[in-house]
């Protein structure tokens, strides 16, 4: 049988659940039902921590930050792709934490425009290397009580939070296979309502 890869992507706003979902995918698509799952962390994250290069604080501007953000996000995309089709399972599952139309987000649809012909691509061409989109809404907005402002990785405010994830969905709205999964008075609800897409979004 041919190789089937499915390529998704998790957005949102500060805390969303995205994380937690992730976890709950490496524990649903197990290498012993024949899935191999290949996760790509959030690269301004990675980028923040790992080498020191952020946004704010002088270093450098949001639009300089976002020419590194693509880049490197172009890479791993480039690698995931190959090692999914290297790897021995038939059905592979590449899971996003983040991609190239977050951001879109933080700077002006023409900077974003530029920034994607600097590498030679198009917003139409980025989209169509994801099979699917799933929008987790932050918890910012009907599960206020889930806002851990008390968390030191947390420093978005509520307003801020609930800014940037209509932003960010505003940027993703052109994906024909968008789907927006809202709060839930019961978290767990909302990660499996999010769980049912990706198997559905797999064929299964």
């Amino acid at each position: 049988m041919p190789k089937s890869i499915t390529r998704i992507v998790l957005t949102g706003g500060p805390a969303a659940g995205k994380t937690t979902l992730i976890s709950r995918i490496l524990k649903e698509f197990k290498q012993e039902d024949g899935w191999r799952v290949i996760t790509i962390p959030e690269t301004a994250t990675d980028l923040i921590s790992g080498f020191g290069i952020k946004p704010f604080g002088n270093c450098v501007s949001m639009l300089d930050f976002q020419y590194f953000v693509i880049e490197d996000q172009l890479h791993k995309e480039k690698l995931a792709l190959k090692a999914a089709r290297m790897v021995p399972e038939e059905k592979v599952l590449v899971i996003y934490d983040r991609a190239l139309l977050d951001d879109k987000a933080y700077i002006t649809d023409d900077e974003f425009t530029d920034i994607l012909t600097s590498f030679g691509k198009t917003e139409e061409q980025v989209l169509s290397g994801y099979d699917a989109v799933l929008h987790l809404v932050t918890c910012a907005k009907g599960a206020e009580f889930a806002y851990d402002l008390g968390n030191n990785a947390r420093t978005e405010s509520i307003e801020f939070a609930r800014e940037m994830d209509d932003r960010t969905l505003r940027a993703w709205s052109a994906h024909p296979n968008l789907r927006i999964i809202d709060n839930d008075a019961n978290f767990n609800n909302k990660i499996e309502r999010a769980l049912r897409e990706i198997y559905r979004a797999v064929g299964e």
